[in-house]
């Protein structure tokens, strides 16, 4: 009986045995069922054909020294799934820009590389991108400078991730011009006048800042026309106006022309009148010109007193001319007009004094600044 006791126990140990074991090894290859969902255990050998392999992720993106561990899951035919990511064979396209071991991507260069993993005959391809700028950006659209003026500029990368970076320093700069400014890390000085561009180049990105230094957008003069008297002289002031609405008076540094100096001279910006008619002053600076218009005894009317004239033989009598300019104003002129008779065995006449020779009658031409006034005369 006791025998019979001690091969019951051996019996029920044995089964327990095996249906343990049983049960272990159908855990390797089976998931468990839980109320969460399936989960499911990585095999160290799992038999059966791979239909495919997937990633956590499609694409890694880096940043130079850091690390980001990938998950690889191995579907079976059967329909089962299982970690793999142990088991695989990892490999980089670039050891010098990532490495990988056991999932784990290191960045160690920027650029762009790829990452490998095969398993059971499969093959998966994960791109990786670090540091890779995907645009730059500038703090300034646009620089508008004065002549030694300086303005730092600040360059953002955004790199592929949606991270940015100050690489202000980090960038190459070129100036299209060096003569019209300096770049040094950012920082622009202009040292001439015109138009330019700076480029900012930084891991195969640019971004181009235009620039203007001392450039003028117009120019304005004191005055919109001068009348003058002749020997006059009046001062004009001319004013350039820069891009970014600031002004600064260009007077002596303009070059200064006449189109007619026999009517009006002018040296930095000082108008002489010489002679009566009209010209033109212009002023050139910075590739701009103005021009005035000028006008030097210009009269808008002659007048003579008296226009008839009855005298007798040897009489004498003395006509005043008298001229109303362009600006109103009006001045005696009988001294510089131009007298002259039709006939002067009839009459003559000098600075405006008529005198009468014999009877008959004539006509006195009176002249000047381009008007003309005639008298009768009559000599009894």
């Amino acid at each position: 009986m006791h025998k019979a006791n001690i091969r019951r126990t051996l019996c029920k140990a044995f089964f327990s045995f095996l249906l343990t074991g049983a049960v272990f090894a159908g855990a390797l290859n089976q998931p468990i069922h839980a109320q969460s969902g399936t989960v499911y255990v990585q095999a160290e050998q799992q038999d059966g054909e791979v239909a495919k392999l997937t990633v956590n992720t499609k694409s890694v993106k880096l940043k130079k020294g850091a690390t980001q561990q990938l998950a690889l899951t191995a579907t079976y035919k059967n329909g089962t799934s299982a970690d793999v990511t142990a088991l695989a064979d990892w490999s980089s396209s670039d050891n010098e820009l990532a490495r990988v071991e056991a999932g784990l991507v290191t960045a160690v260069d920027s650029g762009k590389v790829k990452v490998y993993a095969n398993y059971k005959g499969k093959k998966v391809t994960i791109p990786v991108e670090i540091d890779v700028v995907s645009k730059l950006a500038a703090n300034e659209k646009k620089l508008t400078l004065r002549a030694g003026a300086a303005e730092k500029l600040t360059i953002t990368a955004t790199y592929s991730d949606k991270t940015k970076a100050d690489v202000t320093e980090l960038v190459e700069w070129t100036a299209q011009e060096s003569g019209i400014v300096q770049i040094e890390k950012g920082t622009v000085t202009a040292i001439g006048s015109g138009k330019t561009k700076i480029t900012a180049k930084y891991a195969g990105k640019s971004v181009t800042i235009p620039v203007e230094v001392d450039l003028v957008s117009k120019l304005e003069l004191s005055a919109k026309k001068l009348s003058l008297r002749q020997a006059e002289t009046e001062q004009l002031t001319l004013n350039a106006v820069y891009s970014d609405k600031t002004k600064t008076v260009a007077t002596e540094s303009a070059e200064w022309t006449t189109e007619n100096i026999a009517v009006a001279t002018v040296e930095k910006g000082v108008v002489k009148a010489v002679g009566s008619g009209k010209t033109k002053i212009t002023a050139k600076y910075g590739g701009k010109t103005v021009t005035i218009p000028v006008e030097v005894d210009l009269i808008s009317k002659l007048t003579v007193d008296p226009t008839r004239v009855t005298m007798k033989a040897g009489e004498t009598k003395t006509l005043t001319a008298m001229a109303t300019y362009s600006d109103k104003s009006s001045d005696a002129v009988t001294d510089k007009a131009e007298w002259t008779s039709a006939d002067k065995t009839v009459a003559s006449i000098e600075g405006g004094v008529i005198t009468a020779q014999k009877a008959g009658k004539t006509t006195i031409l009176v002249t000047y600044g381009g008007k003309i006034v005639k008298v009768s005369v009559t000599v009894k």
